[in-house]
């Protein structure tokens, strides 16, 4: 078992030396390239500007084709013989006649025989088969203002979802940051157990020996083994811990980290950022959603404008019939005017509670603004405190460095018990994990400001 540990030392110091270090912002750049929550901000960020043409498609022309099929008395199609209007005046041997098409109570014409008008006269309510096709083009000419209203809050929309995107991108450089440190950490709490438990297997074999020689007594070796085992148990705990917080980062990230991969311990000894001099993300978006409140509070407001519209048209028309399908072209022009009378008061009620929630985000955006500065002061105060930590555990370690060379050599010399080498042991293994505490603190400080 002993031989087990000082193995797998000499295997943690040959990975150390081939190991891949892996710095944290390689690892922010392939997360805002694979995240998932980015590529949905981004898909979102598409469809906000789809929402702009949409909106400005209202000052283009609108095209269409329009079919219907329908049944109409009085609507028929007909060709008769009329005489022509020039021989109106000649008697009737020298009358002439030309073929016309007559449609319905048109057919009711003088010069035409008095026969076919009786005739007509009985099919004017009857059912007639009738199919139009046409092409349609309406635009509308002014609306008072309502459409550049759409368009502005289309805009204001795009312009609060590329804010959420920015959001979204610094949540996850956050959280990618949050769980580098929680994996460096544990790789430190390891390699502080692995070290621990190595030497526990060093001095349970000196006291062996000690033992063996006579120089201590045999109830020695029960602390020291027990001693040996805890150091086991702490290392198989911060193994475990390792792993943990190694899989937290490769969730964030996106992807599984190579098996060499280590992170990049100089990061706690530099000075990896200053505080942001960019607008705060979260607070850029509440601007923008209050913008597009805005926008939403005067386009309701319009609501109750009139609007002129345009609209031409052309195709024919067919109908049915024994001898042949009667066809003639079919043609429509016009100019329509809507003027909203009275909604019951609804607009004005939407408009009201859209500018209530435009005093709401007002209010979020003043205290969401002090709370960030005093985050940006906690951080400082306690990256100030961290650097105070660090600076007396690096001092505890010297101390308790030296008292266990002391009670070692003391035990050894049969000066003192094993109880006292193994708190002095105790002692430095604290002081090592509060120093890595206090840089992993002050690099967490300093990145929760970081740009």
């Amino acid at each position: 078992m002993r031989a087990f540990f000082l193995t797998l030392l000499g295997l943690s110091v040959a990975s150390s030396a081939a190991a891949e270090v892996v710095p944290l912002a390689d690892l922010e750049k392939r997360a805002l390239e694979r995240h998932v929550a980015v590529l949905a901000s981004q898909a979102k960020e598409r469809a906000a500007e789809a929402g702009v043409r949409e909106a400005r498609s209202n000052y283009m022309p609108h095209v269409g084709v329009q079919i219907d099929n329908n049944v109409q008395p009085g609507r028929r199609i007909w060709q008769v013989n009329a005489i022509n209007p020039a021989d109106a005046e000649l008697d009737p041997d020298q009358q002439r006649t030309q073929p016309i098409l007559v449609q319905g109570a048109s057919a009711l014409d003088p010069n035409v025989s008095g026969r076919l008008r009786d005739k007509q006269r009985r099919d004017v309510l009857r059912p007639v088969f009738r199919t139009t096709a046409l092409m349609q083009i309406t635009s509308t000419l002014y609306d008072f203002g309502r459409t550049a209203a759409s368009v502005a809050v289309s805009r204001a929309r795009l312009d609060a979802t590329k804010a959420e995107n920015d959001v979204t991108r610094a949540e996850v450089v956050a959280t990618v940051r949050a769980t580098y440190l929680t994996w460096l950490s544990a790789v430190e709490l390891h390699r502080i157990a692995a070290e621990a438990t190595v030497d526990g297997s060093k001095r349970s074999e000196r006291v062996s020996a000690l033992i063996t020689e006579g120089a201590r007594p045999r109830g020695d070796f029960a602390p020291v083994e027990a001693d040996r085992l805890l150091s086991q148990l702490e290392l198989e705990r911060a193994l475990g811990d390792m792993e943990a917080a190694r899989m937290a980062l490769e969730y964030a990230i996106g992807e599984t980290l190579s098996d060499s991969a280590e992170p990049d311990l100089k990061l706690l000894d530099t000075q990896v950022g200053t505080t942001s001099t960019r607008p705060d993300p979260q607070l850029r978006l509440l601007v923008f959603q209050r913008a597009v409140y805005e926008a939403t509070a005067r386009l309701q407001r319009k609501a109750g404008m009139p609007a002129l519209t345009v609209g031409l048209g052309a195709g024919v028309g067919v109908q049915p019939d024994p001898q042949g399908p009667r066809i003639l072209p079919s043609y429509l022009a016009g100019i329509g005017l809507s003027v909203p009378i009275w909604d019951g008061g609804g607009s004005d009620a939407s408009a009201d509670a859209t500018e209530a929630r435009v005093d709401e985000l007002r209010i979020r955006l003043e205290d969401a603004e002090a709370e960030r500065n005093q985050e940006h002061a906690k951080a400082a105060l306690q990256a100030e405190h961290a650097l105070k930590r660090r600076a007396t555990a690096e001092q505890l370690i010297d101390v308790c460095k030296a008292r266990v060379t002391d009670t070692e050599t003391g035990y050894a010399m049969g000066a003192m018990q094993f109880d006292q080498v193994q708190q002095a042991r105790s002692m430095l293994r604290r002081a090592e994990t509060e120093l890595v505490m206090a840089k992993v603190a002050r690099t967490e400080a300093l990145l929760r400001t970081a740009p």
